[in-house]
């Protein structure tokens, strides 16, 4: 069955192709038509260009399936503002020494997770879906095609990993450490946690 998905995708993306030829094409046979286009293509990549430097706001997003993983879509370029605000949304998150929802494979259980959101492009026939299919998909340890979170790692950008504290059982403490795309940069520790109104004052 998913070989016939595939060359049925496949079929449809040399149909698309084939189209988009067709489409330019009749654009170059008159002047009037491929100056249009030209300046149509122009007003789209600076209304991209404006849109994605004045209007992209830094959003978190939950998974539906896994409750302790949150992917950052347009995350901040410097590096200090973006673990601030990891940092915000781990004392904030509800679920801290609570079992809610689904874990993930190969994880340790008490920990929060934070991914770069990236999706795989529409028609990538043999391309990994990418870290947004796990906001609504449990994760595909087998069959043909594979998704499991731990295959983007170099979209990881933080993990926090929890247990009760020594001193107060009913509190949480723990280690949050920040990623890039080489790898570990480095840990903060987060002291007395509670399990729904973040750090006991």
């Amino acid at each position: 069955m998913e070989i016939i998905i595939i060359i049925f995708l496949i079929l449809v993306l040399i149909c698309i192709l084939l189209l988009v030829v067709s489409l330019i094409r009749w654009v170059l046979r008159d002047k009037m038509r491929s100056r249009v286009f030209c300046a149509l293509l122009a007003m789209g990549f600076i209304g991209q260009g404006l849109h994605h430097f004045f209007y992209k706001n830094m959003l978190f997003i939950q998974s539906e399936v896994y409750p302790d993983l949150y992917l950052v879509k347009y995350p901040e370029e410097e590096q200090a503002l973006l673990h601030q605000a990891i940092l915000r949304k781990v004392k904030q998150h509800p679920n801290i020494g609570l079992s809610v929802g689904k874990k993930l494979a190969y994880e340790r259980e008490n920990s929060i997770f934070f991914y770069k959101y990236y999706k795989a492009f529409l028609f990538s026939v043999f391309q990994d879906e990418g870290t947004a299919y796990f906001l609504k998909n449990e994760e595909d340890l087998g069959g043909l095609v594979t998704e499991e979170l731990g295959m983007y790692k170099k979209y990881k950008l933080a993990e926090f990993q929890y247990a009760p504290c020594k001193d107060d059982v009913t509190l949480y403490c723990g280690e949050l450490k920040y990623f890039n795309e080489n790898g570990f940069i480095k840990s903060d520790t987060l002291l007395n946690l509670t399990p729904l109104n973040g750090i006991k004052k």
